[in-house]
């Protein structure tokens, strides 16, 4: 079924054209990623989707009766409201239906409270009957849900009734971003979901979408989200929208082998053209008419050939480049036992960690684990409460803030640049940041109106013009869009001095960093290789586990069948005493209990599971009991035995 269609349409703002002549289609059980550059339409087209913007031109049609949710970059919710409250109040029948049975329920306890005047009976009846409803529409395993979702995307139990003014604007977006998975609709409109969260809330969203059953477009500049959630690809580009089908990986390919073509018939038709017109005008230059008509004849041909668009490869991007390290020096660091603490609380601590020249760290960890504290007491801006860092003589270092808040926001781009480096002329600083795109006038911007995209770049020079031989990164990928990360990328890649960065971009982490340092609430730990290679360690320890808990298991059950066995064996020799206890009945109860146990426990250790909590409440339930029953049924068979 299409649910959504878009037909010609076009959007202009301002007479500013942002999208033109866009058709596209969004069918039930679509999985699209949108991907584009910063500007170039794609939150646009979500609001199109939603109604929230008119088409300009052509149409968008949206199926009769399809429900659509959109989570925005900055969700509109009530300072006053919690979480759970502003999750409630999407689901406003479930609240009114919940009420009402409070209601009732008094009215039980004390009929003449009831202005209606109902007997007892009346009321129980009526009770009742909105029981079965708030039952079928899902109202006992909404507030599970609602819980669990939370917590999988990094909001803890303390903060869900926490008055959602006194959070972080990651904490609320987190509320916004659960608001929208907790909607029964058949599209979700997710704008950048993994911004501010951690690669674990990221992994839990990744799950949660493959197992939704309706369709989905994500704009993401996580690449390797794209890969995990998405089966087709959209592009916005030049006000146009085209479909890739596969991942991100997988488009990425196929565009650029694209481009190349493209860029080679480009510079072949260019030549042409130039070619053409040299000869246009030494005809022209020759003057007779017989020369001037032959000219204005080939130019007439010339204007009507179908001239081939200028492909992204020779389009204006940011041009990065790191200086070389200056210092010789092998010995850039040297963390000894760090820790810190805040009011009493240990963040991390016992963190031991050598940096020589061309090491490339990356630093991951879930949020509230420390490591920007950690990033910051490696440069030097706080003192460690436990431990030291000694930095090698002569090392310069270049910190990238995760805020930015080392900009000052009332400067011009210029004037911030200027300041770092007073030592060059104003109009090198000019032609330096043109190659971030920061072109004519633009650098007279104050930093304060920029986008979070342009703050980034004018970090991005100020960190290039520091020349550092130590780079210290917290999250910069922040704000940029995937050929700013890439370029970024390829920048750090021909770097040849020392990295240190944190991130929760996966993908930016398998291209620019050989170790991992691993914070998390149980410790600091170095790891080997990059987020890949931990991803398989941990799958390969995880099925370590299983096997040995297998084999324990298998090794446990095959005891008890050798025990059996041998207390069968003497029983046929051991003439009966008293009345007799039915040993092999409890024994086949035993094994009857313990195969639909290991069934408990595989449907138990399914993330889709999860998604019915009514269910996964039943089978934890029929778990705990069937465990205490086992417990009794081992009791019976020892004393059976002694």
């Amino acid at each position: 079924m299409i649910l959504v269609q878009f037909d010609k349409a076009g959007k202009h703002f301002g007479g500013v054209e942002i999208l033109s002549d866009v058709s596209w289609q969004i069918d039930d059980g679509h999985r699209v990623g949108m991907v584009g550059e910063n500007g170039a339409g794609k939150t646009t087209l979500f609001r199109m989707i939603t109604g929230e913007y008119p088409a300009d031109e052509g149409r968008v049609t949206i199926h009769s009766g399809a429900r659509v949710a959109f989570l925005e970059q900055i969700p509109n919710l009530r300072d006053a409201d919690t979480a759970l409250s502003a999750i409630a109040d999407a689901h406003p029948e479930l609240g009114q239906l919940e009420r009402e049975i409070e209601e009732l329920s008094a009215h039980i306890s004390d009929p003449s409270s009831d202005p209606e005047g109902r007997s007892v009976d009346q009321l129980l009846e009526r009770h009742s009957r909105l029981l079965e409803r708030f039952d079928r529409k899902g109202g006992y395993e909404f507030e599970a849900k609602v819980g669990r979702i939370l917590a999988g995307l990094g909001l803890p139990p303390d903060h869900h009734d926490v008055p959602l003014g006194q959070l972080s604007g990651g904490q609320r977006r987190r509320v916004g971003l659960a608001k929208a998975l907790l909607d029964d609709v058949d599209l979700l409109l997710l704008d950048e979901p993994t911004n501010h969260l951690d690669i674990e809330a990221i992994e839990w969203l990744q799950e949660f979408l493959r197992t939704w059953s309706g369709a989905y477009v994500v704009i993401s500049h996580d690449r390797y989200f794209l890969d995990a959630v998405c089966d087709r690809i959209v592009e916005v580009e030049d006000g146009g929208v085209r479909e890739y089908p596969g991942n991100y990986s997988e488009y990425s390919k196929r565009k650029e082998q694209e481009l190349e073509i493209q860029a080679r018939a480009y510079d072949q038709q260019q030549k042409e053209i130039k070619r053409q017109e040299e000869w246009i005008r030494w005809r022209m230059n020759q003057g007779t008419e017989k020369a001037v008509k032959m000219a204005k004849s080939r130019a007439r041909l010339l204007a009507k050939v179908e001239r081939i668009e200028r492909p992204s490869l020779h389009r204006p991007r940011p041009s990065l480049k790191f200086a070389q390290p200056r210092s010789g020096s092998q010995d850039v660091a040297i963390v000894q036992n760090l820790g810190m603490s805040f009011d009493g609380r240990q963040l991390f601590s016992g963190i031991d960690l050598v940096l020589n020249r061309q090491n490339r760290v990356g630093v991951v960890g879930p949020n509230g684990t420390g490591k920007t504290t950690f990033l910051r007491a490696l440069v030097g801006e706080i003192e460690p409460t436990e431990g030291r860092v000694r930095r090698g003589q002569n090392i310069r270092v270049g910190y990238y803030a995760q805020e930015r808040e080392d900009l000052d926001e009332s400067r011009s781009v210029l004037d911030q640049v200027e300041a770092a480096r007073p030592d060059l002329k104003p109009e090198d600083l000019r032609t330096y940041l043109g190659r971030f795109l920061f072109t004519g006038e633009m650098v007279f911007l104050p930093i304060e109106v920029l986008s979070g995209g342009e703050k980034s770049r004018v970090a991005l020079a100020l960190l290039i013009l520091s020349q550092p031989d130590l780079m210290v990164l917290d999250e910069p990928t922040n704000h940029l869009d995937i050929l700013s990360r890439e370029v970024f990328e390829d920048a750090l890649i021909d770097y040849q001095g020392t990295l240190i960065m944190s991130s929760h971009d996966r993908y930016f982490l398998d291209r620019t960093v050989e170790r991992l340092l691993v914070i998390d609430h149980d410790g600091a730990t170095l790891f080997p290789g990059n987020y890949s290679d931990l991803v398989a360690a941990r799958r390969e320890e995880a099925a370590q586990r299983r096997a040995a808990e297998e084999a324990a298991e298998a090794k446990r059950k095959a005891e008890i069948r050798e025990r059996q066995r041998q207390e069968r064996k003497q029983r046929k020799h051991t003439p009966p005493k008293g009345p007799q206890i039915n040993v092999e009945q409890i024994e086949e109860s035993i094994i009857e209990a313990e195969t639909r146990l290991e069934e408990l426990t595989d449907m138990l250790a399914a993330p889709a599971t999860y998604q019915d909590g009514e269910r996964a409440k039943d089978l934890t339930g029929e778990y705990n009991e069937l465990m205490d029953r086992l417990e009794r049924l081992y009791a019976e068979y020892e004393a059976a035995g002694s």
